[in-house]
C-alpha cells in the first residue's frame, strides 16, 4: 500500500472466542439510495468455551448497520449492537473445536470501508475501501489481520455496472427489471483488511497469463486507453515475484482504477489503485511492483498485529528497489535506496523516538512513516548484507512457503532468518526494529608512512549504540583500491588498515550496505 491520510480506527482484536473460517456477503446497492441491504453467512470455529461471540460492526446509534436478524440454521437468535459489536447468543455454550454457521441480515448505509460517490468522471461507483480495519463499517467481521477467512461476494446491483471482487469468478445471473447478481470466491485465506469490491462501470482487459494466473486490467471506460498503457508492466513484476518467491497464491491478479484513498492498496488478487495514478507522466511501475509484492507479503503472509507491520510494508518498499534491480540494474535499485535514506533521515528529524516495532499500538495508521516503509527496507537489505544474498534470499522463501495463507510475527521471520543462516540475529533485529534512531559515526584517520597502515577512530555519537560491519575502501595515490572491514562494537573503535602505499580518501560503506549518517575527518 501507498500511503494517503486516513480517519482513525480501532486496533484491538475482537472476537477472541472464535476463528471465522469463511464469510459469504450478499449485497444489494442501488442508484435509487446510498444503503445497502447485506445478508452475511458465517462460518467458525469456537477456540473457547462460549454462549455469545461477537463481530465487528457499525454501531446503529452512530449511524452505523442495522441488524435485522440473526439465525443458526434457520433458527432465530438473540442479538444486540453495542459499542461497534454485535453480540449473538448461541442456541447453548458452544464447546472448544465445535463450528458454526450463523446469518446476519442488516442494512444501513456504510460510514467508511464501503465508498459510494462518483468518480473523476462524475459517474456513480461503489468501492470497498477496508485496510486496515474498515470493513466493519459494511461488513459483520472479526476486523482484525490475525483473523483470515475465506470469502465469497454476491452482489445485486443495476445491470449497467459490472462487478470485480476477491477471488475468482463464479458467475454472472441477469435477474430482469435491470438488475444483475455477480458471485466471486476466494478459496485462499485472507484477512478483512484486503478482502475487496468494486461496482461501476469497466471497461475489462485480459492482459495475460502468466503461469495460469490470468493477469487482467479492469478501468473506467473513458481511461481505457491510458489504463491498458498504465498497466503494462504487471504481467512483468508478477513473474519476477514468482521466479524468486514461488507460486502466486491467489486466483488472478486483477488491476483495478478506483476512488480508494490510498495510492495503491493490495487488496489480494484485486489491487485497487487511486483513479488519477494511471495518469503520471511518469508511469506507474514501482507502484505496481509495490502493491504485487504485497501478494506475497502482506497478504498471503499476514503481520499477525498491527505494530509488525513492517513485515507487510517494508517488505513491498524493498522488494520493489529488488525488482528495479532484477530489471534494470544496479543504478536504479541504488537510487531507489538512495530515496529511501533520505525520506528515514528526514523523518528522524521530526519523530526522533519512533520506532519500527513498537510495544503497543493504539492507532494503526499512525504506523504508517517512513519507519515501516522506507527504514524497514534498509532494514531487510542490512540483513541482506549481514547474510550473504543466497541466504538472505533462501530466508525470504522460507519464510514465503512457510507461512503462506497463515500470520507471522517479526519473532517468526527472525527465526526464519536465523534457521537458514546459522546464526544467532536477535542483536540484529533487536538494534534495528525496536530501538530509535540510526548509527551517527565521526570517523578520523590517519596515514602512519613507517608501517604503511591507516589508523581509524570511529566514535559512535547517536542515543542507540550499534554493532555495525563497516567496510571502508583506502584509494590510493596510484589510483587503486584497498578494502577493509572494521567491526564496530561500542562508542568507541580503533583499527588498523594496512595498505601498499599512500592514501588519497576513504571511501565509507562503498557499496552501500548500511543505513546511517557519518562525517569522515583526516587528522
Amino acid at each position: 500500500m501507498c500511503a494517503a491520510l486516513a480517519a482513525p480506527a480501532q486496533a484491538q482484536q475482537p472476537g477472541a472466542a472464535i476463528d471465522v473460517l469463511d464469510y459469504r456477503f450478499e449485497l444489494e446497492v442501488s442508484d435509487e439510495s446510498d444503503a445497502i441491504e447485506g445478508r452475511a453467512a458465517i462460518a467458525f470455529r469456537i477456540l473457547r468455551p462460549a454462549a455469545e461471540v461477537e463481530f465487528d460492526l457499525d454501531d446503529p446509534a452512530a449511524g452505523g448497520m442495522v441488524v435485522s436478524s440473526a439465525t443458526l440454521a434457520g433458527r432465530p437468535l438473540r442479538f444486540r449492537q453495542q459499542d461497534d459489536r454485535l453480540l449473538v447468543s448461541l442456541d447453548r455454550e458452544a464447546a472448544v473445536g465445535e463450528r458454526r454457521r450463523i446469518e446476519v441480515h442488516y442494512s444501513g448505509v456504510p460510514a467508511d470501508g464501503f465508498t459510494i460517490g462518483t468518480n473523476r468522471h462524475g459517474e456513480r461507483t461503489f468501492f470497498a475501501d477496508n485496510w486496515p480495519d474498515r470493513a466493519h463499517h459494511w461488513l459483520p467481521v472479526v476486523d482484525h489481520p490475525s483473523d483470515k477467512a475465506t470469502v465469497a461476494f454476491v452482489i445485486t446491483a443495476p445491470a449497467h455496472y459490472q462487478v470485480v471482487a476477491t477471488g475468482a469468478f463464479v458467475e454472472a445471473v441477469d435477474l430482469g427489471g435491470g438488475l444483475r447478481r455477480t458471485e466471486w470466491r476466494s478459496r485462499a485465506p485472507i484477512a478483512t483488511k484486503v478482502m475487496a469490491v468494486g461496482v461501476a462501470r469497466f471497461a475489462r482487459h485480459r492482459q495475460a497469463d502468466v503461469n495460469g494466473v490470468p493477469v487482467e486490467i479492469w478501468v473506467y471506460p473513458q481511461d481505457r486507453e491510458v489504463g491498458l498503457r498504465a498497466f503494462v508492466p504487471a504481467a512483468r513484476v508478477l513473474g519476477t515475484f514468482e521466479r524468486r518467491f514461488g507460486d502466486y497464491p491467489y486466483a488472478k491478479l486483477a488491476n483495478v482504477q478506483t476512488t480508494t484513498r490510498w495510492g495503491g492498496l493490495e487488496n489480494a488478487g484485486n489491487v485497487f489503485y487511486d483513479e488519477d495514478a494511471i495518469h503520471s507522466q511518469s508511469g506507474i511501475e514501482t507502484l505496481i511492483a509495490h502493491e504485487i509484492a504485497h501478494q506475497w507479503f502482506g497478504d498471503s503472509v499476514t503481520e499477525s498485529d498491527w505494530h509488525h507491520v513492517w513485515l507487510s510494508e517494508g517488505f513491498a518498499t524493498y522488494l520493489t528497489a529488488c525488482y528495479l534491480d532484477w530489471t534494470y540494474g544496479r543504478g536504479r535499485f541504488m537510487g531507489q535506496m538512495d530515496a529511501a535514506r533520505e525520506r528515514v533521515l528526514r523523518y528522524l528529524e521530526e519523530a526522533p523516538d519512533s520506532v519500527i516495532v513498537p510495544a503497543a499500538v493504539p492507532d494503526p495508521r499512525r504506523l504508517l512513516s517512513p519507519n515501516v516503509y522506507q527504514k524497514a527496507a534498509w532494514v531487510l537489505h542490512m540483513l541482506r548484507g549481514e547474510v550473504g544474498d543466497g541466504t538472505f534470499w533462501k530466508g525470504m522463501r522460507t519464510y514465503y512457503q512457510r507461512f503462506r495463507d497463515r500470520n507471522a510475527s517479526t519473532a517468526d521471520f527472525a527465526a526464519i532468518m536465523e534457521e537458514v543462516s546459522g546464526r544467532s540475529l536477535d542483536w540484529f533485529f533487536d538494534q534495528w526494529l525496536r530501538r530509535p534512531g540510526v548509527p551517527e559515526l565521526q570517523i578520523g584517520w590517519e596515514f602512519d608512512a613507517a608501517t604503511s597502515a591507516v589508523g581509524m577512530d570511529v566514535r559512535q555519537t547517536g542515543r542507540t549504540i550499534y554493532r555495525l560491519p563497516l567496510e571502508v575502501e583506502a584509494v590510493l595515490e596510484d589510483g587503486r583500491a584497498v578494502r577493509g572491514r572494521v567491526d564496530i562494537e561500542g562508542e568507541r573503535t580503533t583499527a588498523s588498515l594496512p595498505l601498499t602505499g599512500r592514501p588519497e580518501r576513504l571511501r565509507i560503506d562503498p557499496d552501500g550496505w548500511l543505513l546511517m549518517r557519518y562525517a569522515v575527518e583526516e587528522k
